[in-house]
């Protein structure tokens, strides 16, 4: 009967690989938790997806051109796009709409509007490292020009030896 007894008390007690095993699993989930919250809360929100106008281009008014067109870089990656668009002349063109045209598995568009001095500035859901193909588009207006044109924008941090 001793015996019977000695397995009952076993049973009924949880054993100690037992503790251990669901004491750990709770450790890992409470630091992927946390890990997640961290990372979640760090992010840069991205610029809301639009759909490309079919509008053509205006020809009215001065032509128009994109400088300086680099990547935009948060905690040593890539992660969206600045630039100036300004008049054939240096004016910078203020309050204008650019279109973001990339591809990530599909063809994706973001704007961003042009202040005061002809900058703009667009965060992407996406970081990347190497070459993005991207195009601008500025559809113009009475005063101003329409422009589309293609670059491609190194995404290596630039405090970063490059590689090649």
């Amino acid at each position: 009967m001793r015996l019977r007894s000695n397995e009952a008390e076993r049973k009924g007690k949880p054993r100690i690989q037992t503790i251990v095993l669901v004491s750990a699993f709770v450790i890992v989930m409470a630091l992927g938790w946390a890990v997640a919250s961290v990372a979640a809360a760090g992010q840069i929100a991205p610029s809301d997806y639009v759909s490309l106008p079919t509008a053509a281009l205006s020809t009215k008014g001065i032509s128009t051109t994109f400088v300086n067109v680099t990547a935009v870089f948060h905690e040593g990656m890539a992660v969206g796009v600045k630039g100036y668009l300004v008049t054939s002349s240096g004016t910078p063109v203020e309050g204008a709409t650019v279109y973001m045209t990339y591809y990530d598995n599909a063809y994706r568009t973001l704007t961003a509007t042009t202040d005061r001095n002809g900058y703009f500035e667009a965060l992407f859901p996406i970081n990347w490292t190497g070459w993005l193909p991207l195009t601008l588009t500025y559809f113009g207006d009475d005063q101003h020009q329409g422009l589309k044109e293609s670059f491609s924008v190194y995404g290596q941090n630039p405090e970063l030896p490059p590689t090649f």
